[in-house]
């Protein structure tokens, strides 16, 4: 698949990303509908008419699986991937998903939370057919049997998800404060997005019949005070990748992702102020927090360690974490490496300007993640230019 893509793959990225929403999760963004864009007034009002239409589903499912889903356990404590993003969390999850002693959030409950139990039987198919199979940042693979980050359905169950910043980027920062650092954030608040988190996982231990949980989602990589309350005995695996690779990878992919959901206009400085602030804050909570992580539950690795030898990585997780079952998975890990030999990156040159920017606001990540500067840098006057 190409970059360019037809209106049709635009809007079947569209149907998938920003439908199912709850309408009460709408309904208590009221607050911020007046900064929609008048010319982006019918991408919300498909927002809203998409939830309303859901909802009979949703509630289909509550009333054929509350009772069920309220005795779940989630016997072993979940394998959680976590970095920012473009850092190869997803490059990570798909290569330990090939593991089947582990059982993943899949894309269709992703895009469908509230009624995935009850439509598994069609509506997987229905979205197969609408909704690319690649996704818009990178050209990977993304059908509906992928693994996929629950931020995605949590957006859709709760105000409170950052994510809810690609439908109002002017807010990020706010949005991230509130619903991830929880710094200001009501009991209340602190308590719904607990509680709707772990109905996701409850929800994909029943799709996924029982098997321990596999999951990645990089907003979590500042909120390890939650998932250690939720897990304490939890198994993280950290992913870290150079900022002057992460900065404009990021920056593409708030740029596609964007142009696909947003409400509210916006431009090239928007974006650059969100990444470079939200990228700090991410890193500062997680440097801050890690320490939390008995010593024994965590490994950090690198994202060139993981490009250049990827099976040696997955066995040093699986020994490091005293993970079970790594002569079984090795063999589907290595024939999903060999899968992916013909992929392409894309490929990003960044300026000099840009280089400058990163070493001063991020200075902290190339210290703590024993990242070095650059020596020899683009004479580019751009702040971010991409190749592919």
């Amino acid at each position: 698949m190409t970059s360019t893509r037809s209106a049709e793959s635009d809007l079947g990225y569209q149907l998938g990303l920003i439908s199912f929403i709850r309408p009460a999760t709408v309904a208590r963004n009221a607050h911020r509908l007046h900064t929609i864009s008048p010319r982006r007034y019918l991408r919300a009002t498909g927002v809203l008419a998409g939830g309303v239409a859901g909802s009979p589903l949703r509630f289909w499912q509550a009333m054929r699986e509350n009772s069920r889903l309220a005795d779940v356990e989630i016997d072993e404590p979940p394998v959680f991937i976590i970095g920012h993003w473009r850092s190869g969390t997803t490059h990570l999850h798909n290569l330990m998903s090939q593991d089947p002693q582990f059982g993943c959030v899949r894309m269709f409950q992703a895009l469908a939370p509230d009624c995935s139990l009850t439509t598994r039987s069609w509506l997987p198919e229905l979205f197969s057919r609408v909704f690319p199979s690649r996704r818009p940042m990178d050209n990977l693979e993304w059908p509906m049997d992928a693994p996929q980050e629950e931020e995605i359905p949590l957006t859709k169950m709760t105000p409170y998800s950052w994510y809810l910043q690609f439908l109002f980027p002017k807010q990020a920062e706010e949005m991230f404060r509130l619903g991830v650092l929880f710094e200001g954030t009501s009991t209340r608040i602190r308590r719904e997005v607990k509680e709707k988190y772990l109905r996701i996982l409850k929800v994909a231990t029943l799709h996924e019949r029982g098997r321990r949980l596999l999951l990645k989602n990089p907003v979590n990589t500042a909120r390890l005070p939650m998932l250690l309350e939720l897990f304490p005995d939890a198994k993280f695996v950290v992913i870290h990748r150079s900022p002057y690779e992460v900065f404009p990878s990021t920056i593409n992919l708030h740029r596609k992702i964007l142009n696909l959901t947003s409400f509210q206009d916006y431009d090239e400085d928007l974006i650059e102020h969100n990444v470079l602030a939200i990228y700090e804050q991410v890193m500062r909570r997680y440097l801050a927090d890690r320490e939390l992580i008995p010593a024994e539950n965590l490994i950090e690795v690198s994202y060139a360690d993981l490009d250049a030898t990827p099976a040696h990585v997955i066995e040093t997780i699986y020994d490091t974490l005293d993970l079970d079952g790594y002569d079984e998975a090795k063999p589907h890990v290595d024939a999903y490496i060999e899968s992916q030999a013909d992929y392409r990156k894309n490929g990003f040159v960044i300026s000099d300007r840009a280089a400058e920017i990163i070493e001063k606001r991020w200075a902290f990540a190339f210290d703590a993640l024993g990242f070095s500067r650059r020596s020899d840098r683009q004479p580019d006057a751009r702040l971010v230019a991409s190749s592919s």
